[in-house]
Protein backbone atom coordinates (compact mmCIF):
# COMPACT_ATOMS: atom_id res chain seq x y z
CA UNK A 1 0.00 0.00 0.00
CA UNK A 2 1.19 3.48 -0.96
CA UNK A 3 1.92 6.21 2.38
CA UNK A 4 -0.89 7.97 0.32
CA UNK A 5 -3.31 5.49 0.62
CA UNK A 6 -2.94 4.38 4.25
CA UNK A 7 -5.91 4.00 7.01
CA UNK A 8 -6.37 6.37 9.18
CA UNK A 9 -5.35 5.33 12.48
CA UNK A 10 -6.63 5.51 16.14
CA UNK A 11 -4.60 7.75 17.17
CA UNK A 12 -5.56 10.64 14.24
CA UNK A 13 -9.52 9.79 15.39
CA UNK A 14 -8.89 10.55 19.08
CA UNK A 15 -6.47 13.71 18.32
CA UNK A 16 -9.08 15.46 16.23
CA UNK A 17 -11.92 14.54 19.57
CA UNK A 18 -14.29 12.26 17.07
CA UNK A 19 -16.29 9.89 19.54
CA UNK A 20 -16.96 6.43 18.96
CA UNK A 21 -20.35 7.34 17.72
CA UNK A 22 -21.03 3.90 16.00
CA UNK A 23 -21.24 2.18 19.75
CA UNK A 24 -23.04 5.16 21.13
CA UNK A 25 -26.09 4.82 18.65
CA UNK A 26 -26.14 1.27 18.24
CA UNK A 27 -25.32 -0.26 21.45
CA UNK A 28 -28.64 0.73 23.36
CA UNK A 29 -31.12 -1.25 20.69
CA UNK A 30 -28.22 -4.25 21.01
CA UNK A 31 -28.84 -4.02 24.85
CA UNK A 32 -33.01 -4.06 24.36
CA UNK A 33 -32.85 -6.53 21.78
CA UNK A 34 -34.12 -4.16 19.10
CA UNK A 35 -33.13 -4.61 15.65
CA UNK A 36 -31.28 -1.55 14.25
CA UNK A 37 -32.80 0.15 11.41
CA UNK A 38 -31.74 0.72 8.21
CA UNK A 39 -29.62 3.96 7.10
CA UNK A 40 -30.40 5.57 4.18
CA UNK A 41 -27.63 5.75 1.48
CA UNK A 42 -25.65 8.99 0.74
CA UNK A 43 -27.03 9.97 -2.55
CA UNK A 44 -25.23 10.19 -5.79
CA UNK A 45 -24.23 13.92 -7.96
CA UNK A 46 -22.47 14.26 -10.93
CA UNK A 47 -18.98 14.21 -10.64
CA UNK A 48 -18.21 17.55 -12.58
CA UNK A 49 -15.94 18.66 -14.88
CA UNK A 50 -13.12 18.83 -12.82
CA UNK A 51 -11.61 15.45 -11.87
CA UNK A 52 -7.76 15.83 -11.93
CA UNK A 53 -6.67 14.70 -15.17
CA UNK A 54 -3.57 14.57 -13.76
CA UNK A 55 -2.98 13.88 -9.48
CA UNK A 56 -1.03 15.82 -7.90
CA UNK A 57 2.49 14.20 -6.47
CA UNK A 58 1.44 14.98 -3.02
CA UNK A 59 -1.85 13.55 -2.64
CA UNK A 60 -2.01 12.45 0.82
CA UNK A 61 -5.10 13.40 3.51
CA UNK A 62 -3.51 16.70 4.10
CA UNK A 63 -3.96 19.39 1.41
CA UNK A 64 -3.12 22.32 3.40
CA UNK A 65 0.13 21.57 2.90
CA UNK A 66 2.35 20.83 -0.09
CA UNK A 67 5.48 18.72 0.11
CA UNK A 68 8.52 20.43 -0.43
CA UNK A 69 6.75 23.93 -0.07
CA UNK A 70 6.59 25.48 3.46
CA UNK A 71 3.63 27.65 3.43
CA UNK A 72 -0.10 26.75 4.44
CA UNK A 73 -3.20 26.88 1.84
CA UNK A 74 -5.38 30.28 1.94
CA UNK A 75 -8.67 29.82 3.79
CA UNK A 76 -10.72 28.62 6.46
CA UNK A 77 -8.87 25.42 7.33
CA UNK A 78 -11.89 22.01 8.01
CA UNK A 79 -11.11 18.81 9.60
CA UNK A 80 -13.66 16.03 7.54
CA UNK A 81 -13.70 13.21 9.85
CA UNK A 82 -16.40 10.10 9.27
CA UNK A 83 -16.88 6.88 8.24
CA UNK A 84 -17.71 4.64 5.16
CA UNK A 85 -20.83 2.03 6.07
CA UNK A 86 -23.13 -0.05 4.70
CA UNK A 87 -26.91 0.41 5.26
CA UNK A 88 -26.88 -1.88 7.88
CA UNK A 89 -24.69 0.43 9.27
CA UNK A 90 -21.66 -1.80 9.27
CA UNK A 91 -18.16 -0.09 8.42
CA UNK A 92 -16.60 -0.73 4.97
CA UNK A 93 -13.30 -1.52 5.61
CA UNK A 94 -10.20 -0.78 3.00
CA UNK A 95 -12.77 1.49 1.46
CA UNK A 96 -10.48 4.23 -1.30
CA UNK A 97 -12.37 7.68 -0.19
CA UNK A 98 -11.19 10.24 -2.88
CA UNK A 99 -12.06 14.23 -2.42
CA UNK A 100 -11.02 16.90 -4.93
CA UNK A 101 -12.61 20.68 -4.72
CA UNK A 102 -11.86 24.27 -5.49
CA UNK A 103 -9.06 26.64 -3.18
CA UNK A 104 -10.58 29.08 -1.17
CA UNK A 105 -10.73 31.51 -4.04
CA UNK A 106 -13.53 29.05 -6.13
CA UNK A 107 -10.81 27.98 -8.68
CA UNK A 108 -9.86 24.21 -9.73
CA UNK A 109 -6.57 23.18 -10.67
CA UNK A 110 -7.65 21.76 -13.27
CA UNK A 111 -7.25 23.03 -17.54
CA UNK A 112 -10.51 23.27 -17.81
CA UNK A 113 -11.57 25.53 -15.55
CA UNK A 114 -11.66 28.77 -17.15
CA UNK A 115 -12.75 30.47 -13.93
CA UNK A 116 -10.47 34.03 -13.45
CA UNK A 117 -9.57 33.86 -9.65
CA UNK A 118 -5.64 32.72 -8.81
CA UNK A 119 -4.76 29.43 -7.92
CA UNK A 120 -3.21 28.36 -4.70
CA UNK A 121 0.01 26.58 -5.06
CA UNK A 122 -0.04 25.88 -1.92
CA UNK A 123 -2.76 24.43 -1.83
CA UNK A 124 -3.10 20.30 -3.24
CA UNK A 125 -6.56 20.22 -4.08
CA UNK A 126 -7.22 16.36 -3.97
CA UNK A 127 -6.30 13.84 -1.47
CA UNK A 128 -6.96 10.15 -1.20
CA UNK A 129 -7.05 7.64 1.32
CA UNK A 130 -8.12 4.18 2.70
CA UNK A 131 -10.86 3.97 5.42
CA UNK A 132 -9.63 1.83 8.42
CA UNK A 133 -11.27 -1.25 10.38
CA UNK A 134 -14.15 1.09 11.85
CA UNK A 135 -14.52 2.27 8.24
CA UNK A 136 -13.19 5.72 9.53
CA UNK A 137 -11.15 8.19 7.02
CA UNK A 138 -10.06 11.84 7.79
CA UNK A 139 -9.03 14.44 5.60
CA UNK A 140 -7.47 18.42 6.44
CA UNK A 141 -8.54 20.82 3.75
CA UNK A 142 -9.74 24.28 2.96
CA UNK A 143 -13.31 25.37 2.66
CA UNK A 144 -14.12 25.50 -1.14
CA UNK A 145 -15.40 29.00 -2.50
CA UNK A 146 -18.08 29.48 -4.71
CA UNK A 147 -17.29 29.64 -8.41
CA UNK A 148 -19.11 30.57 -11.45
CA UNK A 149 -20.51 28.09 -13.47
CA UNK A 150 -22.81 27.85 -16.75
CA UNK A 151 -21.68 31.56 -17.52
CA UNK A 152 -24.69 33.40 -14.62
CA UNK A 153 -25.06 30.53 -12.08
CA UNK A 154 -23.07 30.24 -8.79
CA UNK A 155 -21.60 26.87 -7.54
CA UNK A 156 -22.27 26.84 -3.70
CA UNK A 157 -19.49 25.73 -1.84
CA UNK A 158 -18.76 22.00 -1.93
CA UNK A 159 -16.22 19.22 -2.15
CA UNK A 160 -16.51 16.33 -4.13
CA UNK A 161 -15.72 12.44 -3.00
CA UNK A 162 -15.71 9.43 -5.23
CA UNK A 163 -15.84 6.77 -2.88
CA UNK A 164 -15.13 2.96 -3.95
CA UNK A 165 -16.30 0.30 -1.26
CA UNK A 166 -15.96 -3.50 -1.78
CA UNK A 167 -19.37 -4.02 -3.88
CA UNK A 168 -20.16 -0.26 -4.42
CA UNK A 169 -18.78 2.82 -5.68
CA UNK A 170 -20.57 6.51 -4.74
CA UNK A 171 -20.09 9.67 -6.59
CA UNK A 172 -21.40 12.53 -4.28
CA UNK A 173 -20.65 15.75 -3.20
CA UNK A 174 -20.46 17.50 0.74
CA UNK A 175 -22.34 20.63 1.26
CA UNK A 176 -22.50 22.92 4.38
CA UNK A 177 -25.25 23.93 6.25
CA UNK A 178 -26.39 27.74 6.33
CA UNK A 179 -24.48 28.73 2.77
CA UNK A 180 -26.57 31.49 1.07
CA UNK A 181 -26.16 29.98 -2.46
CA UNK A 182 -27.66 26.17 -0.95
CA UNK A 183 -31.05 27.65 -2.20
CA UNK A 184 -30.65 27.70 -5.91
CA UNK A 185 -27.42 25.20 -6.43
CA UNK A 186 -28.87 22.75 -8.77
CA UNK A 187 -27.01 19.92 -7.83
CA UNK A 188 -27.78 20.37 -4.71
CA UNK A 189 -31.58 21.02 -5.25
CA UNK A 190 -31.80 18.31 -7.91
CA UNK A 191 -30.47 15.48 -5.02
CA UNK A 192 -34.62 13.89 -5.03
CA UNK A 193 -33.91 11.68 -1.62
CA UNK A 194 -32.04 12.72 1.33
CA UNK A 195 -30.77 15.96 0.52
CA UNK A 196 -29.45 16.41 3.86
CA UNK A 197 -27.80 13.40 3.71
CA UNK A 198 -25.17 15.59 1.97
CA UNK A 199 -25.23 18.63 3.84
CA UNK A 200 -23.06 19.20 7.72
CA UNK A 201 -22.87 21.57 9.94
CA UNK A 202 -19.17 23.28 10.86
CA UNK A 203 -18.57 22.49 14.44
CA UNK A 204 -16.51 23.86 16.52
CA UNK A 205 -12.49 22.62 15.75
CA UNK A 206 -11.10 19.30 17.41
CA UNK A 207 -9.02 19.15 20.22
CA UNK A 208 -5.76 20.48 20.33
CA UNK A 209 -5.69 22.35 17.01
CA UNK A 210 -6.40 25.87 14.99
CA UNK A 211 -9.20 27.58 17.16
CA UNK A 212 -10.16 29.47 13.48
CA UNK A 213 -10.43 25.81 11.96
CA UNK A 214 -13.44 24.14 12.21
CA UNK A 215 -14.52 20.14 12.42
CA UNK A 216 -16.89 18.22 10.02
CA UNK A 217 -18.24 15.06 11.12
CA UNK A 218 -19.77 13.09 8.04
CA UNK A 219 -20.61 9.33 7.21
CA UNK A 220 -21.02 7.83 3.69
CA UNK A 221 -22.99 5.01 3.50
CA UNK A 222 -22.88 2.78 0.49
CA UNK A 223 -25.80 0.56 -0.24
CA UNK A 224 -24.53 -3.11 0.21
CA UNK A 225 -20.86 -1.46 0.95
Amino acid sequence: MDSYERAVTRRELLRLGVSASVAAVWMPRLLWGESPERLLATPSTTAGPFYPVIRPVDHDSDLTHVAGRGNQAQGQVIHIAGRVLNQRGEPVVGSKVEIWQANTFGRYNHPSDRNPAPLDPDFQGYGVQLSDREGRFRFITIKPGPYPSDGERIRTPHIHFDVTGLTDRRVTQLFFAGEPLNAQDRILQGVPHNREGVVADLLPPPTGEDPKSRLIQWDIVLPRG
